[in-house]
């Protein structure tokens, strides 16, 4: 473990790992603080012929707190990878940023197949499980076990929540029902159905 004024020189695994978190983290939390002009609202902001200003400031709410923390995690990757070494509280700041991002994955998975596809294609499910598997010995013990249990609520309140409360029944069925009613048209779905694994004609069985 390092201690607080320590600094880790970056081996390959790191820098490679560092570099790829900057430019996607960083590219990916300024375009979202800079977007306002060009975001446009969804189908399912619209309630009785307009679009409804409060539903849409909700969604903005969310879609900037994401940007604020995937700027933070890339500029943290950035300077670790300029700078050829990381502290202590660098690298304990990547693993808490991921693993807060981790339980939104695991409380909000989808019914089926699509649960497992959707977590897979997720860079930050393999940026934990590399960050865990190289570099946990570098840091405090607590750290690493505030990330497990993060991650483990995210579980919990699939199993206990979002599978009892959305979604009822819980299959895919049932999501792609209310995603055509939200926004109101089918075509929404085609990519969905395809990693479902869903045709209209014959409904594949995905319960959760």
């Amino acid at each position: 473990m390092l201690e607080a004024t320590d600094f880790y020189p970056n081996d390959t695994m790191l820098q490679i790992v560092l570099w790829i978190e900057a430019v996607l983290y960083l590219g990916l939390g300024t375009s979202q603080i800079f977007d306002d002009f060009f975001e446009k609202p969804k189908n399912w902001m619209s309630l009785g012929g307009r679009v409804n200003g409060w539903i849409r400031l909700q969604y903005k709410l969310g879609h900037k707190m994401h940007a604020g923390l995937c700027f933070v995690l890339g500029f943290t990757a950035l300077n670790g990878a300029l700078e050829g070494v990381v502290s202590r509280f660098e690298l304990e700041l990547i693993f808490i940023s991921f693993a807060c991002i981790m339980p939104v994955t695991w409380a909000t998975s989808l019914p089926g197949r699509l649960a497992v596809v959707l977590t897979l294609v997720r860079p930050e499910f393999w940026f934990q499980i590399v960050m865990f598997g190289f570099f946990s010995y570098l840091v405090r013990p607590e750290i690493l076990v505030l990330c497990v249990v993060f991650n483990l609520w995210g579980v919990v309140v699939y199993i206990l929540h979002t599978r009892k409360r959305y979604f009822v029944p819980y299959t895919y069925e049932t999501l792609r029902s209310d995603i055509i009613r939200a926004d109101g048209d089918e075509a929404e779905v085609g990519q969905l159905d395809k990693m479902a694994g869903y045709s209209p004609e014959e409904p594949a069985r995905n319960s959760g």
